[in-house]
């Protein structure tokens, strides 16, 4: 039995080095963070990234508009990587015309210029018929499918006129560009993972998410495996 337990005490001795190592290496760096600049260098492995879940960005929508790229998380809405306005109805599509580019929602058409900045909302006030549920072009010009029918109009988009038309192009999503998701990337979560941020997160046992307050849990049970253990043999030593 004493030979057994000697065993197992060593076993998890070693054990309990190697973490108390790892909590001193990584609080001695924590405490030089400014002098080391950790929290200015990042890190962008690709695991990395993915176990923060900052790896991708998913958007509601997409659509392409000739060279730009049109998404919307949530009510936000971006023109490739930048920020450009923010409605609260989900966009359906987008058409160019002439200098403009106009996204429609169910209840308005959005404006935007060429470059990506926001004209005007045009709304029922402004005679667009309601209900809307898809733009797009008949030899140019703009048509929107709504609960009650097609509507045509020009580019100055003031009057509207019921048709049944064959043939028109319908605006549909489109899968997010790569160079562009990178950017949104990095919008919403900046240039990666800080390396103060994994060692703190090593330090703490964050680095395994829920785990890592069950393995600090073991840890401590572990010390006190060695003390109680290392305190017997000494006990019968003595005797």
């Amino acid at each position: 039995m004493n030979r057994r337990m000697r065993s197992l005490h060593r076993t998890v001795g070693a054990i309990v080095s190697l973490i108390v190592m790892l909590l001193a290496i990584t609080g001695v760096l924590l405490n030089h963070t400014t002098e080391l600049e950790l929290d200015q260098r990042y890190l962008t492995w690709d695991w990395l990234l993915e176990h923060y879940g900052v790896a991708t960005v998913e958007a509601d929508t997409v659509f392409h508009l000739d060279q730009k790229v049109i998404s919307q998380f949530s009510s936000q809405v971006f023109v490739d990587a930048t920020p450009v306005t923010n409605v609260q109805r989900p966009i359906l599509g987008g058409v160019v015309l002439d200098d403009l580019m106009v996204i429609a929602t169910d209840d308005a058409l959005i404006l935007l210029s060429p470059e990506g900045e926001f004209i005007e909302r045009m709304g029922s006030a402004a005679g667009i018929p309601p209900e809307i549920q898809n733009i797009g072009l008949f030899h140019g010009d703009p048509v929107i499918q709504t609960r009650d029918g097609m509507w045509r109009s020009d580019f100055l988009l003031d009057q509207w006129e019921r048709i049944s038309l064959q043939g028109i192009g319908w605006s549909s999503p489109q899968p997010m560009p790569d160079s562009v998701e990178m950017e949104l990337a990095t919008y919403f979560h900046g240039n990666g993972i800080t390396v103060e941020q994994l060692i703190l997160d090593v330090h703490n046992g964050h680095i395994v998410e829920r785990f890592g307050v069950w393995l600090l849990d073991l840890f401590a049970v572990m010390m006190i495996f060695i003390a109680l253990t290392g305190l017997w043999m000494w006990g019968r030593s003595t005797r």
